[in-house]
């Protein structure tokens, strides 16, 4: 086994630092998964042993930016590692553990967001279409993700209306909280379109009022979504709890939260 070079070791020595957090959360991860599937009765006991690094990785990864440094930050030396060795070894580098060491690092690094696809917080029920107004990305949705898993709140979703049998209008609070009738502090966005057949957003042109009737949440809103089971939250509203009914009364607008994360603004089908 050929020693590491100096130019090895300052590159190893952070991308493993800055892979940790990757390393620890996808066994966990995976973990979860597989008890959720194969043992949903498990001890809270083993459930709080497994959550309490978990919760405080996504917490870590919770923020965008934080979560671009991070992976950049692992991914860039440990690249760098494997790509020197590479050239170096040529033929002989699949007898170097080292090899397998940053292949193991870059795996990780990109199984992560993954495993952390976005999820809502609730689940359609069975005939009941749903749709997620502001779908996030891979990695944005690994950070909404990490949110939902740390518990940190982000922006809150107020529907306005409707524009028309397919157009949903409504407005992002961010950067503040709700204080049961004011923001504080801040102003919310501006209005914003959400077209239900190309689920593109847009910014609002309208000159008149949406059109708005609301329902109950459990008149529109729970007879759609599908049963909680183990390992799955309830329904928990939104800050702006109304629910709306499109003009022609097939669709209908909601919030849903992640108890105390972040929220989501979902359309489901009401006939």
């Amino acid at each position: 086994m050929k020693p590491y070079t100096t130019l090895e070791r300052w590159l190893i020595l952070p991308a493993f630092l800055f892979t940790l957090p990757f390393l620890v959360a996808i066994p966990l991860i995976i973990t979860f998964k597989l008890l959720a599937k194969f043992h949903p009765e498990a001890p809270l006991y083993l459930i709080a042993a497994l959550d309490m690094p978990l919760f405080f990785i996504t917490w870590l990864l919770s923020d965008s930016t934080r979560y671009l440094a991070i992976t950049l930050a692992a991914l860039l030396p440990a690249l760098a590692a494997l790509v020197g060795l590479i050239a170096r070894e040529r033929g002989q580098v699949w007898r170097r553990g080292r090899f397998y060491l940053l292949t193991l690092f870059l795996a990780a690094i990109l199984a992560f967001p993954l495993l952390m696809r976005y999820q809502p917080p609730v689940k359609a029920a069975p005939g009941v279409e749903m749709r997620v107004v502001e779908q996030p990305g891979l990695l944005d949705g690994a950070v909404k993700s990490c949110k939902a898993g740390a518990e940190v709140p982000g922006c809150q979703y107020e529907p306005l209306g409707w524009a028309d049998a397919k157009t949903l209008v409504y407005r992002k609070w961010c950067d503040g909280h709700y204080a049961g009738t004011t923001w504080q502090p801040g102003s919310p966005g501006e209005p914003l379109l959400y077209d239900l057949d190309t689920g593109q957003v847009g910014v609002s042109l309208l000159d008149s009022a949406p059109f708005r009737e609301t329902c109950t949440h459990s008149a529109c809103v729970l007879p759609a979504l599908a049963k909680r089971k183990s390992f799955e939250q309830g329904y928990y509203p939104g800050k702006y709890g109304d629910a709306l009914v499109s003009p022609d009364g097939r669709w209908v607008a909601f919030t849903a939260r992640h108890i105390y994360g972040p929220e989501d603004l979902l359309v489901v089908s009401k006939d």
